[in-house]
């Protein structure tokens, strides 16, 4: 006999940060969804303490709203290490310009995160931040938080989708929500084609020791072959005070054919290589771990939302990590989408057409207009027209005079404005 499917009010595909946020935040408001989440649990003892036991090269750069929110649904708390930073440093090696923000420049009104301690954001270890949002999502949601769970299919039926997981298992409900990441498999049930930008890039990663410490400050210089990014990363429980502070995780965007050729240099050559491109800005570099490489790809989906499915994070939209926007992008994403379908149930309504197009209309120009910002400024920085050479160092220049329009930069990139007027508006 066939079991009948169960009926919830809303499904997560993607258990991340994006998908987890939206689970936390519906929850908040009196609604548990149901969360699908491919991959393992890493709350087990034995692989939370030997996650927490090493250094991850890669970082999140966690923007103030994006704080703001995780600190709502009780995640933020349980975060076990993180760099905050107070400033930024932005500058060009063939210009003359260079942008501070935050403390790098002394200033810091627009860009409180709570009373006491000004933050342009935090950057944390995606392994850490999933730790502490899967603790909360167990401990939230039990056993409507499926990990290890695969998505075996979609169905479209007349009001609602049929949802069968890899197991047969089988769940019926009025609304799904895509959280499952670039290659997302909702969004290829769904039909939703995406426009592709393709950079012929990649990105090297590493973890490096240097010579002197960040001071909290988060550092890119742009490179004729694409912008190096020195981020502050946290401190480990058992570091040597002498190396507090003094370990950056690095993003070097690179061709790719020169990428690949950086990956094969021993380390002390590598090491050379990173401290020259970089100005010595923080002295030498002493060690070098972890490293990786990836491809740059930007990418959108062309609709976020068909009847009863929405797309939100990397499902919807990826853009060039050049500055840090896609995680905070994504988190936006949740916290607007959770605001209208909430607002929408207070008056009676739940997964409305309308109130996904809203959400739709919401979100997807400013992520495409920082989508393709972000591949304009990359163009700029890497041409080396001698017109356009002058033309991008005279600007910077020009901007870096100008403290009102360093601070709309900074606003804009807290996040502050995409949830003005929700329900998670952050405190001025």
């Amino acid at each position: 006999m066939t079991t009948a499917p169960h009926t919830v009010d809303v499904v997560i595909v993607g258990g991340g940060l994006v998908g987890g946020l939206c689970a936390l935040l519906l929850a908040e408001g009196g609604v548990k969804p149901l969360v699908i989440d491919a991959a393992p649990a890493l709350t087990e003892t034995d692989r939370a303490q030997d996650l927490l036991a090493k250094r991850d090269a890669r970082v999140w750069a966690l923007s103030p709203a994006s704080l703001s929110l995780l600190s709502r649904a009780k995640v933020w708390d349980r975060v076990q290490r993180h760099a905050p930073y107070q400033g930024m440093q932005v500058w060009s090696r063939d210009g003359r310009g260079i942008l501070n923000f935050g403390s790098a420049d002394q200033h810091h009104g627009d860009l409180l995160f709570n009373d006491t301690q000004p933050l342009l954001g935090s950057m944390v270890e995606p392994g850490v931040l999933s730790l502490a949002l899967q603790e909360v999502l167990q401990e939230r949601l039990g056993s409507s938080y499926l990990q290890s769970t695969r998505l075996q299919s979609l169905e479209r039926l007349s009001q609602t989708w049929k949802v069968t997981l890899a197991d047969g298992t089988q769940y019926q409900t009025p609304l799904v929500i895509g959280a499952d990441g670039a290659g997302s498999v909702v969004r290829q049930f769904a039909g939703i084609q995406t426009e592709l930008l393709d950079y012929k890039q990649m990105a090297v990663t590493c973890a490096i020791r240097t010579e002197k410490p960040n001071d909290g400050i988060a550092r890119q210089v742009f490179l004729p072959t694409g912008p190096l990014a020195f981020l502050p990363l946290a401190n480990l429980p058992n570091q040597a005070e002498s190396e507090h502070d003094c370990w950056q995780s690095v993003v070097w965007t690179l061709p790719a054919i020169v990428a690949q050729d950086m990956m094969t240099l021993d380390d002390v050559t590598l090491r050379a290589e990173l401290a020259h491109a970089s100005g010595y800005m923080l002295g030498q570099i002493d060690t070098i771990e972890s490293r990786g490489i990836f491809p740059l790809k930007a990418q959108q989906a062309k609709q976020y939302t068909v009847e009863g499915l929405v797309l939100v994070g990397d499902a919807a939209h990826v853009v060039h990590p050049m500055a840090g926007q896609g995680v905070n992008l994504g988190c936006l994403d949740a916290a607007v989408l959770v605001d209208a379908l909430l607002h929408d149930r207070d008056r009676g309504l739940w997964a409305h057409r309308q109130t996904l197009k809203r959400y739709e209309r919401a979100r997807k120009l400013p992520n495409s207009i920082m989508m393709h910002g972000l591949s304009l400024l990359g163009w700029l920085q890497s041409s080396d027209q001698q017109w356009m050479m002058w033309l991008r160092g005279e600007g910077m220049h020009a901007v870096a005079k100008l403290d009102h329009l360093r601070h709309v930069i900074g606003a804009q990139a807290s996040g502050r404005g995409a949830v003005q007027g929700t329900r998670y508006q952050m405190r001025s």
